[in-house]
């Protein structure tokens, strides 16, 4: 059987069956208002990352980010455009799920600032948080280029 090596959710290395893997597509929202962006903090580890989720079956990725970032953090956004996109394989401990995915991420726009807490499992507490107060060892997986794309949306401001 095959084996695929890929980080869990503590940036550890491990290996796997590939059949204990689920093809996932995801989209995540870069939710920006005067240089601040909302960020989600992961429950097992206290990393940041960015509101979002997996795309269910019939659905568009707008649909899906729209519908987990109303559930996450409260807020309903205009997405805009793709900025970023990564394959990813990933095993979440917690939860004993490993994930080959398709990772989506749009720039968005909040119609308030209004935030409420995460009813979601693996997410707690959104907020606004200046986006050059981040660094990169804060962010969850993905940190270096996540972290460069921050840095990019930074200087064009």
């Amino acid at each position: 059987m095959n084996k695929i090596k890929c980080k869990n959710n503590f940036d550890q290395i491990v290996e796997l069956p590939s059949d204990q893997f689920v093809f996932r597509p995801s989209a995540y929202g870069i939710i920006l208002d005067k240089g601040e962006a909302v960020f989600m903090k992961n429950k097992s580890t206290g990393k940041l990352w960015f509101p979002g989720g997996g795309v269910e079956i019939g659905e568009t990725l707008e649909e899906a980010l729209k519908r987990e970032i109303m559930e996450e953090t409260g807020l309903e956004v205009e997405v805009g455009e793709m900025v970023f996109f990564k394959e990813n394989f990933f095993y979440y401990e917690p939860l004993d799920e490993a994930y080959h995915a398709f990772l989506f991420f749009f720039i968005c726009k909040a119609k308030n600032k209004s935030l409420s807490d995460s009813t979601d499992l693996e997410s707690k507490n959104p907020k606004w948080i200046k986006i050059k107060e981040i660094g990169k060892d804060q962010l969850s997986d993905l940190s270096d280029d996540l972290y460069g794309l921050l840095q990019k949306i930074e200087s064009q401001k």
